[in-house]
């Protein structure tokens, strides 16, 4: 139990963990220095292509800019820095704090995330966990509804680590449609959402509104819900009575445009909570000796695999051509079929790392974790034989309750 008045000093609510949307003001604040120092970068494009070496180059040569400016100055490195600078000089922060940077999956969000990342945990003595937002893509909606709506949802699961009184929301950077989002996603839990105006250090505190949503509806309609989920979008007009009556009924997650209905990102939020796993979701199982394992030698890594899996399902439902480099790794790998696979190779992140032999089967509704492997050396020596010689009669865990909840 948290003793909550440890964290207020003379009645002002002191943070112990910041949640925050990275932008990519680190960039535009230092255009014309990138410019000239790596006239053949190339900023455009989405992290799911390979990042070439000029991109940890350019990473490298902002740290450097930015660690030496006085700590006047500092604060206009970036809106990240900017905000956690004026808590800190207002005596707001609880010790060393715990930071969540949100990013869009895009170079430029990457390359400015890692840079936020370095100086707050150099500067500020922050932990930093960097948390991405994947295919935001303005251009289509129906991507970017999935994508807000997985945004939610992972929103939702960091401000619940914590508690409204001791954690500093602030959707400071990124889509001005993050921080509308998010403010709804915060004020249901009862988070206040903070704002710092650029090169000021008047911090704003939006206290949160009560909101009350009955969403019994979804459990009562959830295989109308799914058919949505499923197909992103569907017909107007060839929906039926009983789709258009709950359209209508429960107007404010649904939109339409032109002759096509969708569920909007609040929708799918809604849809994908916790409690609603059983149905719309997958099952998720592993194999009984890797979940042995895993508690025995690596406890702590459990909600990161758990994360993992996530993602790793999220790809592989939304966009598997896109993220084929990282659902199927095993590429890389020469004298590799990958016809005769039954099983592939997921390359997830890299701290810790996390790389996972896994296969989805549509007739089971059912994806398996067959092996995971912390050490990429390890990855590397082993993966290719342990991918050939799957035993057949694997005693499978159902982990679909602990990856969900």
């Amino acid at each position: 139990m948290v003793n909550i008045e440890a964290f207020y000093f003379g009645g002002i609510c002191l943070y112990n963990r910041l949640i925050i949307t990275s932008g990519i003001s680190v960039i535009s604040n230092h255009r014309d220095l990138l410019g000239e120092q790596f006239p053949s970068l190339n900023l455009t494009g989405s992290t799911t292509e390979d990042l070439d070496g000029i991109v940890d180059q350019a990473i490298y040569f902002l740290i450097e800019e930015i660690m030496g400016l006085e700590e006047k100055e500092l604060v206009r490195a970036s809106a990240e820095i900017a905000i956690v600078a004026a808590l800190k000089e207002q005596k707001r922060l609880e010790g060393k704090p715990y930071i969540v940077l949100f990013y869009t999956d895009t170079k430029k969000g990457y390359i400015s995330a890692c840079v936020n990342k370095y100086i707050l945990e150099k500067i500020y003595e922050a932990r930093v966990s960097l948390r991405k937002i994947y295919d935001f893509d303005v251009h289509n909606r129906s991507v970017l509804n999935r994508s807000l709506g997985k945004f939610l949802s992972d929103l939702h699961m960091s401000l619940l680590e914590g508690e409204p009184t001791t954690t500093c929301f602030a959707p400071i950077g990124g889509y001005k449609i993050m921080t509308s989002l998010g403010y709804l996603v915060g004020a249901l839990h009862g988070f206040t959402t903070v704002y710092l105006y650029e090169f000021t250090n008047v911090l704003h505190e939006i206290p949160a509104i009560k909101i009350e949503i009955d969403d019994t509806f979804i459990e009562e309609n959830h295989r109308t819900l799914k058919k949505f989920l499923d197909e992103n979008c569907l017909e107007y007009e060839k929906l039926s009575e009983e789709e258009l009556r709950l359209i209508k009924e429960q107007a404010f997650i649904f939109e339409r445009v032109d002759d096509l209905v969708a569920l909007n990102p609040l929708g799918v939020y809604l849809c994908e909570q916790d409690k609603f796993y059983k149905l719309f979701k997958s099952k998720v199982k592993m194999n009984a000796s890797l979940y042995k394992f895993i508690n025995r030698q690596y406890g702590g890594y459990r909600k990161a695999v758990y994360k993992e899996i996530r993602d790793l399902i999220y790809q592989f439902e939304t966009n598997p051509v896109e993220y084929r480099g990282t659902l199927n790794h095993e590429t890389t790998f020469s004298g590799v079929k990958q016809q005769s696979l039954e099983y592939h190779l997921f390359k997830g992140g890299n701290d810790p790392v996390f790389r996972a032999l896994w296969k989805y089967s549509e007739e089971k509704d059912s994806y398996f974790i067959e092996h995971v492997w912390f050490d990429h050396d390890d990855y590397e020596r082993e993966a290719k034989q342990r991918m050939l010689s799957v035993k057949k009669d694997t005693d499978w865990l159902d982990i679909t309750e602990e990856v969900y909840t």
